[in-house]
């Protein structure tokens, strides 16, 4: 299908992917390879447990980036926080994200490139003194240590707006969902669901059922942040935050229904409290001001990206040699 929105851009973006092995990183990839304007330089693998390596890794992605001869970019899509993350782990990772940042700014990059940075709308509206639904221009409010880290982020990425021929882009991204999801972290309501009804595993929910969020489908937000950092070079400006969502905002009732609709049995769940609870926002709506040509995008129906997280979790659940109870 032809992009309605990156085209003709010649020569080709050189585009490295820091995080490639994540949800969101592996379809940034996808997307990039899929892409007739982009070229993939590298999608380096880090030693995110050993900072000495990584501090080496991310060296040398900046040394990579400084010395190629034309248009490049950088897409962060690295981090393993969660809301309850220990503030030991958040140190580290915006270490290491300040690491890379100050490495390239020192390099000063031979060609005009831009740096994007995944971060999350859910951590840093979620204690918001406005209103719901929530744009590039509401304020900003952690409510948990997952939040604060990714502020911090935001505030590192700022580093590079002395640094001449680089521009950044943080991408506010909403809740994330689709084949391949990490279950082993304590996120992602529709694969967890979706596990759920395959083991009849109780899965527990510690927020009403009336709680709003905005979920897209990880394919869908990785094309909308390539467009974005294409929207970005076309404007001439030198940063930016852009919302990226679906546009829509569904119940968890809701996901609960089409959870069950795609797999044929209702997920057994588990409504109680946890310290968790009081870091989670009820409303979390979410709409963009910024590059609205990129929001025209087509995105994935949410009964049909359920279904595919489904099917994927069927068939690895299978190929383990297991049976769905």
């Amino acid at each position: 299908m032809t992009d309605p929105v990156r085209h003709g851009l010649s020569p080709a973006v050189a585009t490295v992917v820091v995080g490639s092995r994540g949800l969101l990183g592996r379809a940034v990839v996808r997307a990039v390879h899929e892409a007739r304007d982009l070229a993939l330089l590298a999608a380096p693998s880090v030693p995110w447990d050993d900072d000495d390596a990584a501090a080496t890794a991310l060296g040398e992605a900046a040394e990579l980036l400084a010395g190629h001869d034309g248009p490049w970019q950088l897409l962060w899509c690295a981090g393993a926080g969660v809301n309850g993350m220990t503030r030991q782990a958040a140190d580290r990772e915006v270490a290491q994200f300040e690491t890379f940042v100050r490495a390239l700014a020192a390099r000063s990059p031979a060609s005009p490139g831009s740096v994007f940075l995944a971060s999350s709308a859910g951590g840093v509206y979620a204690g918001s003194a406005d209103e719901a639904p929530y744009d590039e221009d509401s304020a900003v409010g952690a409510l948990s240590e997952y939040g604060a880290t990714k502020l911090r982020l935001e505030a590192v990425l700022g580093l590079l707006d002395g640094t001449d021929g680089v521009s950044s882009l943080v991408g506010r991204f909403a809740n994330l969902y689709g084949p391949g999801q990490d279950l082993g972290k304590q996120q992602g309501l529709v694969s967890h669901l979706c596990l759920g009804a395959l083991e009849r595993r109780p899965v527990s929910i510690f927020v009403p059922l009336d709680t709003l969020r905005d979920y897209v489908f990880v394919s869908d937000a990785a094309e909308k942040a390539l467009a974005s950092l294409d929207a970005l070079r076309r404007s001439g400006r030198r940063s930016a935050v852009k919302v990226i969502g679906s546009g829509a905002a569904t119940t968890v009732a809701s996901v609960l229904g089409d959870v069950a609709a795609a797999a044929g049995t209702r997920p057994p769940v588990i409504l109680g409290a946890s310290p968790l609870s009081a870091m989670q926002s009820h409303d979390l709506r979410l709409r963009s001001a910024v590059f609205p040509e990129v929001d025209l995008l087509p995105v994935t129906p949410f009964p049909a990206g359920i279904a595919a997280t489904w099917a994927d979790l069927f068939a690895r659940f299978v190929a383990r040699g297991r049976r769905p109870s």
